[in-house]
């Protein structure tokens, strides 16, 4: 069974493709996919966050409303002022590095898929915590 929240980032991504400037065949072909993976997209939601990030650079979509439903939709939105979307500490941390970029997608997809369950979230916290003290004593 589907993730709502899949559901949802497929019917965002099809909106996305199909209200782009450009059409399937030119997405795939840009971003190095067959145009069977973008129609995939638009049907499960289901997406790596390279491929996210490329549909939302090639559409005007932002990133953040693709993946997450949050904030402007488009990049050239009226309430999308420059920095707008720092207002979520979560955006500033992806920006960091690809890296951080995927922890990010990681801990969103196994927060929705209930693997990230409150307790494991407070271990992990309590090691970054530590790992950040470590780093400051030295």
């Amino acid at each position: 069974m589907k993730d709502d929240s899949e559901n949802a980032r497929a019917s965002r991504l099809k909106e996305a493709v199909e209200s782009g400037p450009l059409n399937m065949n030119e997405i795939a072909e840009r971003l190095g996919v067959a145009r069977t993976s973008v129609l995939n997209w638009k049907r499960r939601g289901s997406i790596n966050l390279d491929n996210l990030r490329g549909i939302a650079e090639l559409t005007g979509y932002r990133f953040w409303w693709l993946a997450f439903g949050e904030g402007p939709k488009k990049a050239d939105a009226p309430d999308a002022e420059p920095g707008s979307e720092i207002e979520n500490p979560l955006v500033g941390v992806a920006k960091a590095s690809p890296e951080h970029a995927r922890l990010v997608a990681c801990i969103a997809h196994m927060t929705a898929a209930r693997i990230l369950t409150p307790a494991l979230a407070d271990g992990i916290t309590i090691s970054l915590n530590a790992v950040a003290a470590l780093k400051k004593s030295e």
